[in-house]
């Protein structure tokens, strides 16, 4: 067995830790959740999802869709922070 060198040990450190995910990030919300959360159709959704401006829907059967509830409130907290920045 070799040891571990200061050079090492720094690499080791630099990594990004894994985090398991806990069971709120990992929540899926339904398109009516979606929909009572954020104020826009249903397509105007997917529009803004085909061109990366909202979070990508997660397909959880063949006709089953859902979204992540943390990035959709990560989305939302961005929309509040931009409104609260320019005032």
């Amino acid at each position: 067995m070799t040891k571990a060198t200061d050079r090492d040990i720094a690499k080791a450190e630099a990594l990004p830790r894994y985090s398991a995910p806990t069971e709120q990030s990992l929540r899926l919300i339904t398109r009516p959740e979606l929909l009572a959360m954020v104020p826009y159709t249903p397509q105007h959704i997917l529009r803004l999802e085909k061109r990366g401006l909202f979070p990508r829907r997660v397909q959880v059967g063949p006709n089953r869709v859902a979204w992540l509830l943390s990035e959709v409130e990560e989305w939302l907290a961005v929309r509040v922070l931009d409104r609260d920045m320019s005032s």
